[in-house]
């Protein structure tokens, strides 16, 4: 059985904690949380679990056997590498970190230590998604010709202290949203040759919603995210392609959210696996550690290539010019 210490007992705390116990209880069990704020630790279920506001704290504690971080982006890699030269393994939520200086510290950590890292980028776990990639690895329906990807939300108001917002923390909607689809760009297509992005900024110059043009030889790529839209919308997520023998939609608003419509023949939906990304990252990573192979996760040096290209996709929303990359 393996055991796990979470760290940020908010929205994603939570939501990994529900995870771990309720789809994975016979898989791993929760031993340690860590939040600075002690009321945020009490959640119903966790009598028997030790619960620590302060991190130095928990890490000398031990009895666990990695630490999944859901803290504010910019203290990913402090905590990170405490965690690995501590001798733990780490999970980390995405993205990996808000600048490429705190990933490289993440990297060579990893590197030094030998500790598995896993980033969770999600959308590579979703059923959908992943469906999709089977679609479009099997050549079975022609090369993709067009492919579009948006996320749309209202303001995360929800975070601790409305961290979220401060781009200095988070790196705003770009880095904290957009980046899903960045990484599933990445994913699906490898590295475009260059960006073209505009943003809708706020009077502190944060970006709330940002739209990239992906440079490629053969296609064309783009993706739009954000979190502009009024509280009553919501939340939704969805992608469209456009491949030589089909079109492919995806979107989690409708009933059939991956669904096929081929050239000459009836439209038809894609059957899915139940379960959500969150499921399947945690599920892999607990696995990873079981095994100590890290050929299912998201690596550090991966989740860092994601946190690269949108890092330049902001500079060219800024500059409001196409980028090389």
């Amino acid at each position: 059985m393996v055991r796990v210490a979470i760290v940020g007992m908010g929205f994603m705390g939570k939501m990994h904690f529900n995870v771990y116990t309720e789809k994975l209880g016979n898989k791993v069990r929760v031993s340690a949380l860590c939040d600075t704020n002690g009321e945020a630790l009490h959640i119903e279920g966790t009598k028997d679990i030790e619960k620590f506001t302060d991190y130095n704290e928990m890490l000398k504690s031990g009895g666990f056997d990695f630490v999944d971080i859901c803290l504010p982006t910019h203290l990913h890699a402090q905590t990170s590498v405490m965690a690995m030269e501590g001798g733990y393994d780490v999970f980390c939520e995405k993205p990996l970190a808000g600048t490429l200086d705190d990933a490289d510290l993440i990297i060579k950590a990893a590197e030094r230590t030998g500790r598995l890292f896993g980033v969770g980028q999600c959308l590579r776990y979703w059923p959908a998604y992943v469906a999709v990639k089977k679609l479009i690895d099997s050549d079975s329906l022609g090369r993709v010709r067009y492919a579009e990807f948006a996320r749309f939300s209202q303001p995360p108001v929800w975070t601790s202290e409305g961290w979220v917002f401060d781009g200095k923390k988070s790196g705003n909607a770009a880095l904290d949203l957009h980046i899903h689809d960045v990484d599933m760009v990445l994913h699906l297509f490898g590295k475009p040759e260059g960006v073209f992005s505009r943003g809708v900024f706020e009077r502190d110059g944060s970006i709330s919603h940002i739209s990239t043009v992906y440079d490629y030889e053969d296609m064309v790529v783009q993706a739009t995210g954000g979190w502009i839209c009024a509280k009553s919308f919501g939340f939704n997520m969805r992608a469209f392609f456009v491949m030589e023998e089909a079109t492919v939609e995806l979107d989690f608003s409708k009933q059939d959210v991956v669904k096929v419509f081929p050239e000459g023949k009836e439209a038809y939906p894609v059957e899915l696996e139940d379960g959500d990304g969150y499921y399947y990252e945690l599920k892999a990573f607990v696995e990873a550690v079981e095994k100590r192979d890290n050929s299912e996760i998201v690596t550090p040096k991966e989740a860092a290539e994601s946190v690269k290209l949108c890092l330049r996709e902001i500079e060219s929303a800024k500059r409001r010019e196409r980028l090389s990359l």
